[in-house]
Order: C-alpha cells, then structure tokens, then sequence
C-alpha cells in the first residue's frame, strides 16, 4: 500500500531514536517488511527532503529496492498550482500533499501535522472524478490503514523485498549532521 510520508514525519518513522518512533513503527514496518511503499514528488516535497540530508541513504535505498514511487513532477508541480489558486486559508500550507495524492492517485498520508487534514481533505482541491479522499495516518492508532483497502488499481499488485534486503535496510545508519 503506497503512502505519502509527510516531511515533518519522515524521522519519525525511519529514527528510532526520535521520541515518537514507536506511533510510526508500523509505517516503518509495512514498508521494509511488508507491502507499503512510499509515495513523493514534485518540487516542493523534493525540497523538503533536501532539508533531511540525513535520511536521504534511506529513501535512495527503498527506491532501489522498489519500494519508492516517485510521482511525476511537472504534473504535480502544475496540479498544486491549481491548489493553490483556489486556497484561502493562509494556514492551509500543503497544497503539495493533496497534489501528489491527485497525481499518484496514493490514498494514504503519513503526517505530524493535524492542523492540515481538514484543508486536505476539503473536496474543493480534487477533481469531482477523483472518488475517495485520502485518510490520514498519525499514530499507531491508525495502523489498520495499513492495508490494501487504500490502494489504487495502479499499484497492484504489491510485493514484499526478501529477507536479505530487509536486513541490508536495518544496517542503514542515520547519520549525525
């Protein structure tokens, strides 16, 4: 199951050392053990991630075990263009989340950020076609998200990576800046 991982939360759920590691475990665990993979894209994300140096070993690897989908960012970047032109709430500052849902069709956001789930799931940013909004992940009360119910025809089917991979993945280290 394909879920887009908010910035704010990406230490939270690879760190084991970030002081709420235990409520993102489970996204951890359904991505490297099970069949999650991570969603991203577009200028904005990428820009955030490049303010996580430290994690980007992390991300590099998933993607080269096939467990990344990085969305196209020229249509991500236009289609929260168009979010933004119809924002107005100042408050409301991750048009870029609704637009990688829009774009990757990922129904599945992994966020820290409360204050954004009712702009994100504001009807008005999403195509009238669009069908379901996304759910929000944010604590390991909401683990049973975690499962095919919210995946989109165009992830199927979902594998697992094997054994050795996984533990090639536990040896990564997050590194210090």
């Amino acid at each position: 199951m394909p879920i887009i991982i908010d910035a704010n939360c990406i230490a939270n759920v690879f760190d084991v050392n970030c002081a709420r590691h235990a409520e993102f475990t489970p996204v951890r665990d359904w991505i490297v053990s099970g069949k999650g993979k991570m969603v991203y894209g577009g200028t904005t994300y990428e820009n955030e991630l490049r303010l996580l140096p430290k994690y980007l070993p992390i991300i590099r690897f998933l993607r080269e075990s096939n467990k990344v989908i990085r969305g196209n960012k020229t249509a991500i970047d236009q289609y929260q263009s168009q979010v933004e032109s119809k924002r107005t709430d100042p408050d409301f500052d991750d048009p870029h989340l609704v637009a990688i849902s829009v774009v990757t069709k990922c129904l599945l956001i992994c966020s820290e950020d409360t204050r954004s789930i009712k702009h994100v799931k504001d009807r008005k940013y999403y195509p009238k076609s669009f069908g379901n909004l996304p759910s929000y992940y944010t604590s390991s009360s909401n683990s049973n998200l975690l499962s095919d119910n919210y995946v989109h025809q165009t992830f199927k089917p979902l594998t697992t990576i094997n054994r050795s991979v996984q533990d090639k993945f536990n040896l990564i280290k997050i590194k210090s800046k």
